[in-house]
């Protein structure tokens, strides 16, 4: 079997300038945040430098392929109020997850799905997650096949309508 290219690790300060790249490319910010404003580096410094100094809720990490850095992961808890809106019970344990490829010309070659698949892994054994949770918008079926692929099942639509609420389930044994 081969060794897994891909490698998942936190974001430093160091990250900063690739992901104002990335999030100055129109075909990142189609489907995650906003094609008329672009990213600068002030920007992403102020907000992810709390992410990479611990002081924020949210988990950052880069995505590297054989070393070089190529997208975005992100993990967070699910907090009581949004559970109860999202159909959830407050005492179930779910964590919210998001990211990108920062390359457009490496969408639909399957690093999506790896990716995916080992930060899936990677919240399972680290964190008391019970439940994950995506939210793609419903107009991005690369993601969403993605997601399928990876175990996570459509819920709901969310947010006006525009977005899945997809989950993907399991329970530890003790």
């Amino acid at each position: 079997m081969l060794p897994n290219p891909i490698n998942i690790r936190k974001m430093t300060e160091n990250d900063y300038a690739i992901m104002a790249k990335w999030l100055s490319t129109k075909e990142v910010l189609e489907f995650y945040g906003d094609v008329n404003s672009p990213f600068s580096l002030a920007q992403v410094k102020q907000k992810y430098e709390p992410r990479v100094l611990g002081e924020s809720p949210v988990s950052s990490f880069i995505v590297e392929l054989n070393h070089l850095p190529i997208g975005y992961m992100q993990y967070y808890i699910i907090k009581a109020n949004d559970q109860k809106e999202f159909g959830y019970t407050e005492n179930q344990v779910i964590y919210g997850i998001d990211q990108f490829i920062g390359y457009p010309s490496l969408f639909n070659k399957g690093y999506g799905t790896i990716m995916v698949r080992h930060f899936i892994d990677f919240i399972i054994n680290t964190t008391d997650a019970e439940v994950i949770i995506v939210d793609p918008e419903i107009s991005n079926t690369r993601a969403i096949r993605c997601y399928e692929k990876c175990g996570f099942s459509i819920v709901k639509k969310i947010q006006n309508e525009s977005h899945f609420l997809m989950e993907i389930n399991f329970v530890k044994a003790n």
